[in-house]
């Protein structure tokens, strides 16, 4: 008896997780969400706001997405940079890649793609130590786009 309740209820979740897969591919929304904590795994740093991480989006389904950090301007790395820009550009990237390592958990919240197959996603990082945006702002590395036009150095 308990066994075939349990199978009821399985397959309930299935039907309903069907049914919500369904509804989510079909809905036409500029952006979707991926709402609710997810922990992942660093893989990759490409740039001090830009981290490549494989996590779980669907029961037993992995896959990378490279992160990138909300409202969040660093130091320019291009031609024609200041040295001092190249200088903090290199200890934003150094300090993200620090930060991460020394964290034992890590994970995004709320993460937003254009759509459900898009390889890129905004998300802060969470850590146990706190995002890592916050933490790159802290340190002086990071501004917000609001104060994109105010000078590094």
């Amino acid at each position: 008896m308990n066994i075939v309740n349990h199978l009821k209820s399985m397959i309930n979740l299935l039907l309903f997780s069907t049914l919500a897969l369904v509804l989510l591919t079909t809905t036409a929304i500029a952006e979707t969400p991926f709402p609710g904590k997810l922990p992942v795994t660093v893989t990759s740093i490409e740039a001090a706001n830009i981290i490549h991480v494989n996590l779980e989006t669907w029961p037993g389904f992995r896959r990378d997405i490279r992160i990138i950090l909300p409202d969040l301007v660093l130091p320019n790395q291009g031609e024609n940079v200041k040295e001092c820009e190249l200088v903090l550009a290199k200890q934003a990237y150094d300090f993200s890649a620090n930060f991460l390592s020394k964290a034992k958990d890590v994970s995004v919240k709320d993460m937003w793609m254009k759509n459900s197959a898009s390889p890129d996603a905004i998300s802060s990082i969470y850590t146990n130590n706190g995002t890592l945006d916050d933490a790159l702002r802290k340190e002086g590395l990071a501004k917000p786009v609001s104060a994109r036009n105010e000078p590094w150095c």
